[in-house]
């Protein structure tokens, strides 16, 4: 049994996903703001599922961008004023918004995918095919399992 003075942070799975994920993200908006692109990972990401999935109410952006309500609001106001997304009260229930993308936000991320996109097959250019299915699988399988417990 592992005990407080035998603990080491540096062989623990979250630590390492934490370092990884706030290095991606670092890079990522490094590559948008050299090419002049006044947007965020959280706002990429936002954008993405917007593109994909038509207009969506804000709760259910914040389900899928897992962050707290809050977080979100605040990102989809910078984008609002950034005319990148449009908010409007749902037609079924007021209090509701739905989200949409613009068209200067589809613009915008024709300019961001291929940066976003390239990055990552750089990043895992030199993982076989198997490692980065494995590496999928075991994360999507602990997520799951997060989800379970958070979720009891």
């Amino acid at each position: 049994m592992e005990s407080l003075n035998t603990f080491k942070l540096e062989q623990a799975l979250g630590f390492h996903i934490n370092r990884v994920s706030y290095l991606m993200t670092e890079e990522v908006e490094k590559r948008f703001a050299k090419a002049g692109l006044n947007i965020v990972a959280q706002d990429f990401a936002i954008l993405m599922r917007l593109l994909s999935g038509g207009v969506l109410s804000q709760a259910t952006i914040v389900d899928l961008m897992m962050r707290d309500k809050t977080t979100v609001t605040r990102r989809l106001d910078g984008l609002v004023k950034k005319g990148l997304i449009e908010r409007s009260p749902n037609a079924q229930d007021r209090r509701r918004f739905d989200i949409g993308i613009t068209k200067t936000g589809e613009t915008l991320l024709e300019a961001a995918f291929p940066i976003a996109s390239g990055f990552q097959k750089e990043l895992v250019a030199d993982v076989s095919d198997e490692d980065k299915e494995i590496t999928i699988q075991t994360l999507r399988g602990l997520m799951l399992h997060l989800m379970e417990i958070k979720d009891k």
